[in-house]
């Protein structure tokens, strides 16, 4: 009975996923090992992420890709998408190019591992089964690890922003923040950029309210009695005034959500802008910004909740620690109160293995950061049965 391509590619996947053992020997002849298969992507993309693999020495560190066959690479486009350029691995159940390497649009090319597939359904291995899945399985409460995790890397964030705090001042390393984490992946460099072409004092200068302004051209129906036309709203100023100084930098727009294009988010920019520096106010530390402040006070149009959570931690509370306008015990008692933005996509294999019986483990955006750094540091290094979860579960 033959099998269909997805019933096919799924038990090739699942077979990749339980960790491929054996000999493994790539096309184009060196060995393969196995340290770590990957993460599930879980959606649009490659099929694992951030593997870790020995190809005769050469240490591998990217995406794995998996089809049937290894003509499906160019037959689904993915040689001219940049999702798929940090691929290192094609795993395919044919050669049927007979291509030692698969080749992406940047030129580089890709080992090819050709992966049998048992005949027997019953011989495949179970899903792979990380040992801090059974330790919580079995009763053992990630949290507290997670919270210290979650600590370290808000201290980790407030030592990256330490530097601009120290040349530039906390009002501009906050704007600088600010935008960035506004930005998204997309154009975080591009914002970054912005926030030194135009910094904060300057754009405060700029959109100062003043209450008269000269008619340049003759009045019309909507002026005012006196010849002076009415000032645009202030966040409109301040806008304006971003959108303009970005009108230089190279943006990418494609593929976005319409809430999280560039203009939405100077738009947003220059909602916060308003909110934390009140017309008159110096480009300092903002003086509304104190301890138990609550985070939706600076909720503005474009600007949901994960997002703005995702203000706080990466913005507001690292440079409120790195300049000292804020104690250590204030900032990280903040930070532990933190509602949860949501488990990004790379954290829900993390989240189910972490999960036990059905409980949430990334309820608080400080333990969703503690997954962040457990993530980053152990699960995608091979270190799976030495990360602190399992060292809380072995305490217990």
């Amino acid at each position: 009975m033959s099998v269909s391509p997805g019933r096919g590619e799924a038990r090739l996947t699942a077979l990749w996923g339980a960790g491929a053992r054996g000999p493994l020997r790539l096309e184009d002849g060196r060995a393969l090992r196995v340290v770590f298969p990957g993460v599930p992507g879980g959606g649009a993309g490659p099929d694992f992420r951030e593997a870790m693999l020995d190809a005769g020495g050469d240490l591998l560190r990217g995406d794995v890709e998996i089809h049937l066959q290894a003509s499906g690479w160019r037959a689904h486009g993915h040689h001219r998408d940049p999702a798929y350029a940090g691929v290192v691995l094609h795993v395919v159940g044919e050669n049927d190019s007979g291509a030692a390497a698969t080749l992406h649009a940047g030129g580089r090319a890709i080992a090819v591992l050709v992966l049998r597939q048992p005949r027997e359904q019953g011989a495949f291995p179970p899903p792979f089964t990380p040992p801090c899945a059974l330790a919580t399985a079995t009763g053992c409460d990630p949290g507290p690890a997670l919270e210290r995790l979650g600590l370290r890397r808000l201290r980790m964030k407030a030592a990256r922003a330490a530097p601009l705090v120290d040349a530039s001042g906390p009002g501009q390393a906050l704007y600088a923040q600010l935008l960035e984490t506004l930005a998204g992946p997309a154009n975080r460099s591009a914002f970054a950029t912005l926030a030194r072409r135009l910094p904060l004092a300057a754009l405060l200068e700029r959109t100062e309210s003043h209450t008269t302004r000269p008619r340049a051209v003759a009045p019309r129906e909507n002026s005012t009695a006196g010849g002076v036309w009415p000032e645009p709203p202030r966040a409109l100023r301040v806008a304006a005034e971003l959108r303009g100084a970005a009108a230089a930098l190279t943006l990418r727009r494609a593929g976005l959500r319409p809430m999280a294009s560039p203009g939405r988010r100077l738009d947003a920019t220059g909602a916060l802008v308003c909110r934390l520096w009140p017309d008159g106010s110096e480009a300092g530390w903002p003086g509304m910004l104190t301890p138990g402040l609550d985070v939706r006070a600076l909720k503005v149009a474009s600007v949901g909740a994960g997002l703005l959570v995702e203000l706080w931690v990466n913005a507001i509370l690292p440079v409120a620690f790195a300049s000292r306008a804020w104690t250590e015990a204030s900032a990280m008692a903040a930070w532990s109160a933190l509602p949860s933005p949501g488990t990004y996509g790379k954290l829900r294999p993390l989240e189910g293995w972490l999960g036990g019986w059905g409980a949430r483990p990334f309820r608080s955006a400080a333990r969703l950061q503690g997954g962040l750094l457990l993530h980053a540091e152990w699960c995608t290094r091979g270190m799976c049965g030495r990360c602190p979860v399992e060292a809380t579960s072995n305490e217990q």
